[in-house]
């Protein structure tokens, strides 16, 4: 079974700068909740087909392999498991007045099935609102300092 996040933060910064940021693995770790290592497993480390090996830790240790699956400059990355946890990510970058952006996530993954699954979802279903809010304020924050 499916569990899907979706929110939206809004950054005063400009969309080129908040997505070169997002789009970049080597900051992943400084505003990604929960992610312990994020290494990249292609020479190509941007745009479709980028591929990066990862660990994280929402409750319990969750690794996965993922793949840049749609990326177009300054608007959407979509990233998206080849094994590990099943899961898929959208982030969506939009110019608000001034110099301002709003990214809007959208996050589904899937658990494993029987007993050790219900036991990864009931560890890890409580922290998703804590993981959603921490990484939204550490987006805000990181980003806002950088264009002050």
């Amino acid at each position: 079974m499916s569990t899907i996040v979706e929110h939206s933060v809004e950054i005063d910064a400009p969309v080129p700068q908040v997505f070169d940021y997002v789009d970049d693995f080597g900051n992943t770790r400084d505003w990604l909740y929960g992610l312990e290592r994020i290494e990249p497993v292609t020479e190509q480390l941007r745009g479709v087909g980028a591929t990066y090996e990862g660990t994280m830790k929402v409750g319990v240790r969750l690794t996965s392999r993922l793949r840049c699956t749609a990326w177009e400059k300054d608007s959407f990355i979509e990233i998206s498991s080849l094994d590990g946890i099943r899961n898929t990510q959208r982030w969506r970058f939009t110019r608000l007045d001034g110099d301002r952006t709003r990214v809007d996530a959208w996050i589904s993954f899937d658990l494993p099935g029987g007993a050790a699954g219900r036991a990864a979802g009931a560890a890890v279903r409580p922290l998703i609102g804590v993981a959603v809010k921490h990484t939204s304020q550490r987006l805000v924050e990181n980003l806002e300092a950088r264009s002050a």
